[in-house]
């Protein structure tokens, strides 16, 4: 059982000593530092210090005794109102906290990923979509190439289970339009627009969330992720118009 209150103690945010002290001193009533110490199986010069930080905690009081100080664990309800002033602190700077944490969410970031296994990392991110919605600008030729057609069916079918939605724009022509890839599909969470061809050269770009996606071809065997919110909506206004000069039917 004591074990058990120590554990508990140090959720409450006692660390282990203060918490020896604060049950030594409970037992013991009033008591002398050295008393303390031996119940609380501590040295005496440790245990001087840390009845001095439960002092300062309002968890034990002291009055005169003689030459020394008698010391008096206070009613574990006060643990309770320590907690209450703890929380009453955290909350008065939680503005200023979300202030810091808000301008970090800001500061956009980059990461880098090469080959077959850091290109999947990256459209491993992709399903973690937040909004359930990704933007692509994709040759179904070069997906399929890279990384590969296994692995890009089996994330077809990830995202779909997902619910994300897919807008893709490809090329009108010289590309692949199946049921599979390619084409509009109610089934597999896909709305296409298709363009002229000369207008893609990436394997696949994918906008979501605050995030942009660029994946080479095999050839050059690399890809990135922007997060960036003025980068990601930059890049969500040029696919929108993309999107309104596309045809629904490739050539």
């Amino acid at each position: 059982m004591y074990k058990v209150i120590i554990n508990k103690l140090n959720k409450a945010g006692l660390n282990e000593k203060q918490a020896k002290i604060y049950l030594a001193c409970l037992e013991l009533g009033k008591a002398k530092v050295p008393e303390i110490a031996r119940k609380a199986e501590m040295k005496r010069t440790t245990a001087y210090g840390i009845i001095d930080e439960l002092v300062n905690l309002g968890l034990i009081s002291f009055t005169p005794g003689g030459k020394s100080k008698l010391f008096k664990a206070q009613d574990p309800q006060a643990i309770l109102e320590m907690l209450e002033e703890r929380k009453m602190e955290v909350n008065s700077i939680i503005p200023d906290l979300k202030s810091i944490y808000g301008t970090y969410q800001l500061r956009p970031t980059i990461q880098f990923f090469e080959g077959k296994e850091g290109v999947k990392r990256i459209y491993e991110d992709t399903l973690k979509c937040r909004s359930k919605k990704i933007l692509q600008i994709v040759k179904v030729k070069d997906f399929i190439n890279f990384p590969g057609g296994d692995f890009a069916k089996e994330y077809i079918k990830k995202r779909t289970a997902k619910g994300i939605v897919a807008y893709a724009l490809h090329p009108a022509s010289g590309d692949i339009h199946d049921d599979t890839y390619g084409e509009e599909s109610e089934e597999l969470k896909r709305h296409v627009r298709y363009l002229p061809p000369n207008t893609f050269y990436a394997s696949m770009i994918m906008i979501y969330d605050n995030k942009v996606v660029m994946i080479s071809t095999k050839a050059e065997n690399f890809g990135f992720i922007i997060e960036s919110r003025e980068f990601s909506n930059t890049l969500r206004a040029y696919f929108d118009f993309m999107w309104n000069l596309g045809s629904k039917q490739p050539q």
